[in-house]
């Protein structure tokens, strides 16, 4: 049996290891001059490969009630262990990275051992077409009994994903959901901006859509001369972008101190202090000359001085700070892509599709995307092993 995967990301180098035995020759298609290239950006280069709590509501879809289906409590385990035979981890809060803390030993690692077990690697290849006959023909040069597609989304289009496969399994009969950048910082159009540019600080941020609280996220955030950024703000951004698409309106509340009643503990606590020294506390002097300005208090005022109306807006500034957001990252700026291929095209025991036989779509390219945390890895793992050992 031949095997071709079109696309040398995770996914496909991990089920290229997995599928190649001595009965079937296996090729990796790579557009790019070398594979592996979106797992050397990945987790600013330390590649963020697992987390210990690996579940669906970790996951998105626009088919939310097949992801169970998809990302099953079997497959979660199986993946976990052949993972385990090819690297040594190093733990960090459940979020597992190679020991090396290097993303190039997983590059490295999957490369290795796809040459040691005798997978083709061709680079420089794009693939334009593809024709289903008795067999696979691939650009009218290469065929194969079975071909996986692990060609990823629109993400990060500097290392190759841009999205064009998708045209290709549109014309094979298949439904794309649109794709959308995901995992991305948000912008704002706001005169403060510049002023807070480059404070990160512990909050908790939280998205809004037309008037409705939809997700909140707590974290390092990343204060921008655009707006705002960080892992907290990139797990609320997938739910913004597609409202931005819609032309919905869109907000971003900050809360910069998480106590409950935060007036009451600052009258236990800093009564017969002035606001200056209270924030002091808390804050950056940049961001905190961004906080009194918006505030209209006086620095210099003692807290016990402050009318209802100043303690109000204390509040509000501190606990709901919001900001008006206007757009987010491109796909160059997106950690993931949101949409892709329709789960409900493919089968999802076998991740075959259920337009063309003995095709079979894992990874990104799917309409599957994760929150930070090593989970869109993780289903670029959890994929290629089920494709795996069907094929096998």
């Amino acid at each position: 049996m031949k095997i071709v995967i079109i696309g040398g990301g995770a996914a496909g180098l991990f089920a290229a290891l997995n599928i190649k035995n001595k009965d079937n020759e296996v090729i990796i298609l790579e557009k790019n001059d070398e594979v592996g290239k979106k797992i050397l950006v990945t987790g600013n280069g330390r590649c963020n490969l697992w987390n210990e709590d690996m579940n669906t509501s970790k996951y998105y879809s626009s088919n939310k009630e097949l992801l169970d289906s998809f990302i099953d409590k079997e497959i979660i385990p199986k993946t976990f262990e052949r993972l385990d035979n090819y690297f040594e981890f190093k733990i960090k809060n459940g979020y597992y990275y190679p020991y090396s803390n290097k993303a190039t030993t997983v590059r490295d690692v999957l490369v290795y051992e796809c040459n040691r077990k005798g997978v083709q690697i061709i680079t420089n290849y794009d693939v334009i077409s593809i024709k289903k006959e008795d067999k696979f023909i691939i650009n009218n040069d290469i065929s194969c009994d079975k071909l996986i597609i692990s060609t990823g989304g629109k993400s990060f289009e500097v290392t190759g994903s841009d999205g064009k496969m998708l045209d290709i399994l549109k014309d094979l009969g298949h439904d794309i959901i649109k794709p959308l950048p995901s995992l991305v910082p948000l912008y704002a159009d706001e005169t403060y901006l510049n002023k807070w540019n480059g404070i990160r600080c512990d909050a908790t941020v939280t998205s809004i859509i037309d008037g409705v609280n939809v997700r909140s996220e707590q974290g390092e955030l990343q204060l921008t001369d655009y707006g705002v950024s960080g892992i907290c703000v990139f797990n609320i951004s997938r739910e913004i972008a597609e409202a931005l698409n819609e032309g919905r309106n869109v907000s971003v509340e900050i809360n910069f101190i998480n106590k409950e009643d935060i007036i009451s503990y600052f009258k236990e606590h800093y009564e017969n202090q002035t606001v200056h020294e209270i924030l002091l506390k808390y804050f950056d002097k940049k961001l905190m000359k961004v906080l009194l300005d918006k505030m209209e208090i006086n620095e210099r005022a003692y807290f016990k001085s402050l009318t209802s109306k100043e303690l109000s807006r204390l509040e509000k500034y501190l606990t709901q700070f919001n900001i008006n957001i206007t757009g987010h990252g491109d796909f160059n700026k997106a950690q993931v892509t949101q949409g892709g291929v329709s789960l409900e095209d493919v089968n999802p025991d076998t991740f075959e599709s259920k337009k063309v036989k003995d095709l079979y779509l894992i990874g990104e390219v799917l309409d599957i995307d994760g929150i930070c945390g090593g989970y869109n890895l993780g289903f670029a793992w959890m994929s290629a092993t089920k494709v795996s050992d069907n094929i096998c």
